[in-house]
């Protein structure tokens, strides 16, 4: 950020360079996966969530959400003659908004709750749902050119699955891969065993 800021002195990004941050604080505060990065990296949003009272709370939903929504709130008051379209390239998409909106409320509320039924440290990280687009992108790949299954496609597409335990990946997609890169079967060798010896009957 201060190498934007420092590349445009006369203070042209600084808004840019504002939005770069909060969006990285963002990612930090639901990335939180490793009960001592926050130490190793000296970043305390990287820590785990032990306290209803976190700060953090606090900084996402009047901080972080009231920036978009300041942002929005200008972009509606502003003084000309502007067309729909045009005020829409001045914000983010609205479903980007409303994503942000609908992920930082719920994340809070789910960390609060399971810290109010004794839960004693709250990774955000685990909050995701890579194994559900992994699995429906498996499926895409089955389908391969049909794109529009039935349910009797999608039902035959998922025994096939079944059947395979899943050990093929998907080709592309943003999931995390936690379980394997490449296979999950990463072991599997050619060589044959060695054959057991035979006992002689006396």
């Amino acid at each position: 950020m201060q190498a934007l800021i420092r590349s445009y002195p006369e203070g042209e990004a600084n808004e840019t360079a504002r939005f770069c941050e909060l969006m990285n604080d963002f990612f930090d505060c639901l990335n939180v996966h490793a009960y001592n990065e926050a130490t190793c990296k000296r970043n305390v949003l990287l820590g785990p969530y032990r306290s209803q009272d976190d700060k953090r709370f606090e900084w996402l939903v009047n901080t972080f959400l009231e920036y978009f929504h300041d942002w929005k709130k200008a972009v509606e008051t502003r003084p000309g003659n502007f067309l729909p379209t045009a005020q829409a390239k001045m914000f983010i998409l609205q479903q980007t908004y409303e994503g942000l909106q609908i992920t930082v409320h719920s994340t809070v509320e789910t960390v609060k709750f399971l810290l109010s039924q004794g839960v004693d440290n709250v990774l955000t990280e685990r909050f995701q749902q890579d194994p559900l687009e992994e699995y429906f992108g498996n499926q895409r790949q089955r389908g391969r050119r049909s794109d529009n299954p039935d349910a009797s496609q999608f039902a035959y597409n998922d025994r096939a699955l079944d059947v395979q335990r899943n050990i093929v990946p998907i080709k592309a997609g943003n999931t995390g891969k936690r379980s394997a890169e490449k296979s999950r079967w990463n072991d599997i060798i050619e060589e044959p065993l060695n054959k057991a010896k035979k006992t002689k009957k006396k």
